[in-house]
């Protein structure tokens, strides 16, 4: 995997962005102090209570979806991507431009909600590794983590409409609309 590469994960009903960690701390360096030794960092946007939570009971999820809530940026810092992907999750690797792939990481810089000190707030750890940190946005049914991953996909050059892109695979089959299979994958002959 080449650090101008840009990916999408889709892991159960949650998608993520993946890109090279010096791309995103150049932008945050607040983040430095959270991820100083990766080759690459797993993003992810949510409802500020459900997602990240260890506990995620039906109605928690249905609160998120149904009231506007604030909410929270999921990072992951890792050398190897594939690692951080679920046994049913999938990989993409989408190459791009230096000026598309600065183009997302600036779409993701700008969602960090930095307090009057210009820190960050973080929120919680996971016992995976992964770190919750306080956003700017409003999480609802119209503006899920699938809508802000479509968000960044369309900055990085994608055909993909972000305001109907509710459900992960419509995120998914948009990739792969765009041309591009999960890693690992064989194209068909």
């Amino acid at each position: 995997m080449a650090d101008s590469e840009l990916h999408f994960i889709r892991d159960g009903i949650h998608t993520h962005l993946a890109l090279p960690a010096a791309k995103l701390l150049a932008l945050v360096p607040q983040l430095n102090e959270y991820f100083f030794d990766c080759k690459w960092i797993r993003v992810g946007w949510g409802d500020y209570r459900y997602y990240g939570a260890e506990h995620q009971p039906l109605w928690l999820g249905l609160r998120a979806l149904l009231l506007p809530t604030s909410a929270v940026v999921g990072l992951l810092g890792t050398d190897d991507l594939q690692e951080t992907v679920s046994e049913n999750g999938h990989l993409y690797s989408i190459s791009l431009s230096e000026g598309l792939l600065d183009s997302v990481a600036l779409f993701i810089s700008r969602h960090f909600k930095l307090d009057k000190f210009d820190q960050l707030t973080k929120v919680r750890d996971r016992t995976c590794g992964t770190q919750f940190f306080k956003s700017r946005g409003t999480y609802l049914a119209l503006n899920t983590c699938n809508n802000w991953t479509s968000h960044g996909l369309s900055r990085a050059g994608l055909d993909v409409r972000p305001l109907i892109m509710f459900l992960p695979g419509q995120v998914e089959r948009t990739v792969r609309k765009n041309g591009y299979s999960p890693i690992g994958e064989q194209l068909p002959s």
